[in-house]
């Protein structure tokens, strides 16, 4: 929607990015945005899948969403922290801000799988103790 509402106001023009003044043509901006909204939404699967497991566990939804939010800000906070070296790697955030790479002169899709990978592979644990609970779950009652 910013997209949309930026170019109405402002017009269409070529992207320009931050690191080095290099302009992208239209449709190569279009395709790296395109990339970074896909990693976003890949990276947010594991967000999605602790609230799931917490709505289905608690009849609070207030709790599924600080649940969820919850291990956000926790797993911020432990990256933050130098000391626990590569251990930082596996958590659910520290590969969030990746998609940075999409806007780089050449485009690098390391940091990306990585952190793809680390997402999905939380979020497919996460939603099948979900799933699993919730086969358990008396929901007639």
């Amino acid at each position: 929607m910013s997209l949309l509402a930026g170019t109405v106001a402002f017009g269409w023009h070529p992207l320009r990015l931050p690191a080095t003044g290099i302009e992208l043509p239209y449709g190569t901006a279009l395709a790296r945005i395109a990339i970074t909204l896909a990693y976003v939404l890949v990276t947010e699967l594991v967000v999605a899948g602790l609230a799931f497991l917490l709505s289905v566990s608690t009849d609070s939804p207030l709790g599924a969403v600080g649940g969820a939010v919850g291990l956000v800000i926790v797993s911020n906070i432990l990256d933050a922290v130098t000391a626990l070296g590569s251990w930082r790697e596996i958590l659910p955030t520290h590969w969030q801000f990746a998609w940075l790479d999409a806007f780089s002169a050449q485009l690098s899709w390391g940091r990306m799988i990585e952190g793809a990978a680390v997402s999905v592979s939380y979020a497919l644990v996460l939603f099948a103790l979900a799933f699993r609970h919730f086969r358990t779950k008396d929901i007639v009652s």
